[in-house]
């Protein structure tokens, strides 16, 4: 069973972005960890400090000192290069180990790893391209004798990179060899599409294991590379985590960066770490259960009290996709929280960056993505944007929407019932997902519908529909000769990507990356659940709001953004309301522009600048579409089957 005084200890101590760990406990023996960095140059001495394989990074903990004063530490042993040529390697008393054929020795380490008082070397051998290769064991006893302790596996794609390798002992009974590929950006792209990173454990045999007793491969761990603006490392640490005497693991999994657009944490919140434990048992290494689960939540729960401070509230947002990211890199069922399959292909149907010999890691944490989205709306309800709120709460869908979420939607945008008081005899203009909507209110309240004979005035007062001379607005969405085409979930992609095309004769469109991640943003079809696992090409809609030579502002679901065509790489970012530029004829918007109407939440949100949003359902807007308001929100207008319905609420 894990150690249940250092589970709570966890969840007490671990800041939002800390190393984790529960090395704090009375009843552990604290070691060096060791860090997993990018790797020393092949051939050259592992560094005792700083990063790379071989590296000890002493990590500041203030409780270990004092509770456990008499504990020693480890200090971590790299290993050295092999003698000139890698050939033959001398051991003590005058015996060689040889390279095996094809093969030659890069670095290794002399230590008695059998248990016979005498010193073996463990040692690294390579093929002359540095891309396959066997941890060996020459027993000082018959040094001839070599033992396979790990291979390198085949399906490690390291072609056209720079095998970088390190050996190190990190406890009195653990060895860690970390083979880490080095590439250029061309290997690099989307989740997991780089090369993997293998890192290989050797338990040595303790005194009960009797004299002779061969060291053992305990533990293989995979690190796939994220996309190339995040960085993924990880720490090894030995400790008793469970008080029963024998040496624990703990790999702390930290990931850092930001994926474009979004921004990047600063300071201390700079780096998100969560745990993986695995316990030395009898028959072998098991991983605790609770982790990395249990640190996930406490991660998400602080989340939630700095949601609740003015000052550490903006700083929410962008540390809240930073968790959502490292819970996606560690855990293979982070996306659905269903099942998939097993082993190496359920890891790689995911975002799973991180998985051991026994398959990929799976937390059972289906509420993690409600609790980051929870914090998330609360920090943006303290610092005054309700529209980003409800955006926060709407991106799990109604069927993750938790109790406490239900309350805080209902402060946000109070409920009204939406009843239709009248429906016009003209039949709007078909339109496409994501252009400009045939409706269009004048400031004089009358209702403008774009029909494909012309724009025909309707004064609901009257009950009359004439027809005017006022030119149809363009239904395609367009920022000078730059036209918005579509918003795209892609399975390559770890955000959503907006696709234009930046003139009419141009070949083939543009992407800009959007600030959602895969999983958020409304669904292709309306109240469709999220599938278990991303499959091909999926276009979304989305709402336009306005578009200029600057560029475009759009609503997918209650998520405001802006896209900047200015520069010369494309960007975009989360939009504050109220908007500030013109609202143009078929935008979800007033004519004054202060008031918008979006599909969000299972209903309609209407907000006008300077007053209270609202959530309207009720009536026939389940089924409507290209809804704009008129100026105040009193009245909205929908696309409802061949006709325009003009809606109030009570």
């Amino acid at each position: 069973m894990p150690d249940r005084s250092c589970s709570k200890l966890l969840r007490a101590l671990l800041p939002l972005l800390a190393a984790a760990g529960c090395d704090g406990c009375p009843s552990s023996r604290p070691y060096t960890p060791y860090t997993l960095g990018s790797a020393a140059p092949s051939g050259s001495p592992p560094p005792l400090s700083g990063v790379g394989p071989g590296a000890a990074t002493a990590v500041p903990e203030a409780d270990a000192g004092a509770q456990d004063a008499a504990a020693p530490r480890f200090a971590v042993v790299p290993s050295v290069p092999a003698p000139e040529g890698g050939k033959q390697w001398p051991l003590e008393g005058g015996a060689v180990a040889a390279a095996p054929t094809g093969r030659t020795f890069e670095t290794g380490l002399l230590l008695d790893a059998d248990g016979d008082g005498a010193r073996d070397l463990v040692a690294w051998a390579r093929s002359p391209d540095g891309l396959r290769g066997e941890l060996l064991l020459a027993p000082a006893a018959r040094p001839q004798a070599l033992r396979t302790l790990a291979a390198l596996p085949g399906d490690l794609d390291a072609q056209g990179c720079t095998p970088r390798v390190g050996l190190s002992q990190i406890g009195p009974s653990a060895l860690a060899f970390d083979f880490a590929p080095q590439c250029g950006g061309a290997h690099r792209g989307a989740a997991g599409t780089g090369p993997t990173r293998w890192i290989a454990v050797i338990r040595l045999p303790g005194p009960a294991a009797g004299a002779g007793a061969p060291p053992e491969l305990a533990l293989e761990l995979r690190l796939r590379a994220p996309p190339a603006e995040e960085a993924l490392s990880a720490s090894i640490e030995v400790a008793d985590r469970d008080a029963d005497g024998r040496d624990d693991l703990i790999v702390s999994v930290g990931l850092s960066g930001a994926l474009r657009p979004f921004p990047a944490p600063a300071g201390a919140a700079s780096e998100v770490r969560a745990p993986l434990v695995f316990l030395d048992r009898p028959a072998g290494l098991s991983r605790d259960a609770a982790q990395p689960g249990e640190a996930l939540r406490a991660l998400a729960a602080s989340l939630l009290r700095d949601a609740r401070g003015k000052s550490t509230a903006p700083a929410v947002a962008a540390s809240a996709q930073r968790l959502r990211r490292l819970h996606a890199a560690l855990c293979a069922d982070a996306e659905s929280g269903a099942g998939a399959t097993t082993g190496r292909d359920a890891a790689r149907a995911g975002e799973a960056l991180v998985w051991t010999g026994a398959g990929p890691v799976r937390c059972g944490e289906p509420g993690l993505a409600a609790a980051i989205g929870h914090a998330e709306a609360v920090a943006a309800s303290t610092r005054g944007a309700p529209i980003a709120a409800i955006a926060a709460l709407d991106r799990g869908g109604a069927e993750a929407r938790t109790k406490e979420d239900g309350k805080l939607l209902a402060k946000l945008a109070p409920p009204a019932t939406a009843a239709a008081v009248y429906r016009t005899a003209a039949a709007p203009q078909p339109t496409r997902t994501g252009g400009f909507g045939p409706l269009a209110f004048e400031a004089s309240g009358a209702l403008l519908v774009r029909t494909a004979q012309g724009v025909v005035r309707v004064d609901p007062a009257t009950s009359t529909e004439s027809a005017t001379d006022i030119p149809p607005w363009p239904a395609a969405v367009h920022a000078g000769p730059a036209e918005l085409v579509a918003v795209e979930r892609r399975c390559d992609a770890p955000t959503l990507l907006a696709l234009f095309r930046s003139s009419p004769d141009a070949v083939g469109e543009m992407e800009v990356p959007l600030p959602l991640l895969r999983g958020q943003g409304p669904r292709a079809r309306p109240g469709a659940a999220a599938p278990e696992r991303c499959a091909g090409t999926e276009r979304l809609p989305f709402v336009p709001l306005a578009a200029s030579e600057r560029g475009f502002d759009i609503a997918l679901g209650a998520a405001l953004i802006s896209i900047d065509l200015r520069a010369a790489a494309p960007a975009s970012s989360a939009l504050s309301f109220p908007l500030t530029t013109p609202a143009p004829q078929g935008a979800a918007r007033s004519p004054d522009g202060a008031t918008l109407a979006i599909p969000a939440a299972g209903g309609l949100l209407v907000a006008t600048a300077g007053g209270a949003a609202r959530h309207w359902t009720g009536g026939d807007l389940a089924q409507a579409t290209a809804c704009a308001p008129a100026n105040g929100g009193a009245r909205v207008a929908c696309v409802a089957g061949a006709a325009a319905v003009i809606f109030e609420a009570k």
